[in-house]
């Protein structure tokens, strides 16, 4: 079952990179990739466009819960092009005209649960959704089909630890692709 599991995602992956190699997969196997949920595939940042760089800044809100700012750098955070009809559409690298930049949005999760999409840089987080205590805050980039992107096979993801119930709210950080 296993190889079975990793022979599927290898052909999905081979089947978005590739549009030649696509067609030799199934009509049915690109019918069930475009019904996935596609937020736990990794999708490589294609080869001589800039390195997107990702970091957090938190800070509590003055009226309850906090505030997340994302720091970027090389990405453009925006909602799906509207003129997208299908998976295809979405499956596209959209890249901003202006900059360059990859385009697509971002992740956010909370104690390792995906919470919501993100289709701008600043979010209010309720208080509601941590726990009293140590909670993680995440953040994955993400193309317009929810693949996240990766960088010689590593996540572009920046997570911070923090303690609630502490004056020092942030108690670690890690940046994979840290903005300079």
């Amino acid at each position: 079952m296993k190889h079975c599991v990793c022979l599927f995602f290898t052909l999905v992956i081979l089947s978005l990179s590739t549009p030649i190699q696509a067609k030799s997969v199934s009509q049915a196997m690109i019918a069930k990739m475009k019904s996935m949920d596609h937020s736990h595939i990794p999708i490589e940042v294609p080869k001589g466009a800039p390195i997107p760089a990702l970091s957090l800044s938190l800070s509590k809100d003055v009226m309850t819960g906090y505030n997340l700012h994302i720091m970027l750098q090389n990405y453009v955070i925006t909602p799906p092009p509207v003129n997208a009809k299908s998976m295809d559409d979405l499956m596209v690298t959209h890249f901003d005209k202006k900059t360059g930049s990859l385009e697509g949005h971002a992740h956010l999760y909370i104690n390792g649960i995906k919470v919501q999409r993100l289709y701008g840089q600043d979010v209010h987080i309720p208080g509601n959704l941590l726990k009293k205590g140590t909670n993680s805050i995440s953040v994955t980039l993400n193309n317009h089909s929810h693949m996240y992107w990766t960088v010689d096979q590593r996540k572009m993801v920046a997570t911070i630890y923090i303690d609630t119930q502490s004056p020092d709210l942030i108690k670690y950080q890690f940046e994979g692709f840290p903005v300079q």
